[in-house]
């Protein structure tokens, strides 16, 4: 026996009470059918609707063979009445986004005459694909009419026409339909056969915000917010950007421009530092005498890829180098290089005694020690020294 569908009787219905005409689990699920539901199950784009049945938490909705099958948190006794609750928050996002999709796509469609081919309403935003192109200036034009429509509250008119009707009916569909097919009409923006959930009249819908456009599948990808979710959505980029003004001590349209300068003044600094590094660095190498068995270096003043170009230059005029730095949270990080000596059992042994973890190659190996005694590296390096190489000369260059 096929489910009634109270969702397409009246899409405002919060709570109901229906009959379990079926209750089975499958793999780690419970399933249960009713004789009527509220909760839309997930399709055309659209996700499921949530709430509770009885005590049970609903956790998914979905159709098959025109019976909606409920995944439950718990079994319902078949022949039991329960009332349903739909979590009415969710069911309204979803309508508000769903009708600013058909004003959206409607728009499209009599503009350009492009085709929704895709149509996905995600966590964080509802995704619609066209197979045409759409430019910036033209999303913006397009969200202007969409906020038109939304502002002339038109209504959003549900109808079953019949084949004859259907033959003398311009709509939109993105596949073949067969059997009775559901027509969603807003006047003069939309004609569209639609399973979906929409509200009663444009106006509920509130605000249409257009987010992104980007070429996708030889068409367009637009991402987009509809009612409840574009206000939160301007209510957390107006908190960010007020927290922007304090922290740059700007004004609104001042915003950019001040983090353009700061960027201009990073990369400048940027520059320098670069310069410093290669002074020192070379500093560094002039120091190490030739044949020099051992140097031990420390590399504060040194990022990651420049301390390990340093250790590379170092190879050259000592047999073995051994770079340490201070890492997060009291660790301690290093890098060992040897052109005459494999270094991977050093560094294996390192890891062992100093609580850490890397590995490398034969000529470096570079890693992460936790476990430092008082939190002195000259205890790495005393124990290198000592325990591996056995040198006839060392150098600790500072």
């Amino acid at each position: 026996m096929e489910t009634v569908k109270l969702y397409e009787k009246d899409v405002y219905i919060a709570e109901f009470q229906a009959k379990v005409v079926a209750c089975r689990r499958e793999d780690d699920r419970i399933l249960a059918a009713l004789d009527q539901t509220a909760f839309f199950p997930e399709g055309g784009g659209q996700p499921a609707d949530t709430g509770t049945l009885g005590d049970a938490l609903v956790l998914d909705v979905q159709e098959k063979d025109g019976v909606i099958w409920h995944t439950v948190s718990a079994e319902l006794t078949p022949g039991e009445t329960v009332v349903g609750t739909l979590d009415f928050r969710w069911r309204r996002r979803n309508m508000q986004n769903h009708t600013g999709e058909h004003i959206v796509s409607g728009i499209v469609h009599r503009a350009f005459g492009y085709d929704n081919v895709g149509f996905h309403m995600g966590e964080d935003a509802v995704t619609v694909d066209f197979n045409g192109p759409i430019t910036e200036e033209q999303l913006a034009e397009i969200e202007e009419a969409a906020n038109d429509a939304v502002e002339q509250n038109l209504p959003v008119q549900v109808s079953y026409p019949d084949r004859e009707e259907l033959e003398t009916l311009d709509y939109r569909s993105k596949k073949e339909i067969s059997g009775q097919i559901r027509i969603v009409t807003i006047p003069g923006v939309d004609v569209c056969a639609c399973c979906g959930t929409h509200v009663s009249a444009t106006g509920e819908v509130r605000l249409i915000k257009l987010l992104s456009v980007q070429n996708y599948k030889g068409g367009v990808r637009i991402a987009m917010l509809c009612g409840q979710d574009a206000i939160e959505d301007y209510q957390r980029k107006h908190a960010w950007m007020t927290e922007a003004m304090h922290l740059l001590s700007a004004k609104p349209e001042n915003v950019c421009g001040r983090i353009r300068k700061l960027l201009e003044e990073i990369h400048e600094l940027k520059g320098q530092l670069m310069e410093t590094q290669k002074k020192l660095a070379k500093e560094r190498l002039d120091a190490i005498a030739e044949g020099t068995e051992f140097v031990c270096l420390r590399g504060e003043d040194f990022g990651e890829n420049e301390l390990r170009e340093l250790v590379n230059q170092a190879c050259g005029k000592a047999g073995c180098v051994l770079a340490l730095t201070a890492a997060p949270s009291g660790a301690c990080r290093y890098i060992l290089a040897s052109k005459k000596t494999d270094v991977r059992e050093i560094g294996r042994e390192l890891n062992e005694r100093f609580g850490g973890k890397g590995g490398g190659s034969q000529a470096m190996v570079q890693g992460t020690l936790t476990s430092i005694p008082d939190q002195n590296p000259d205890e790495i390096r005393a124990y290198v020294a000592q325990r591996v190489l056995q040198f006839s000369m060392c150098a600790d260059l500072g």
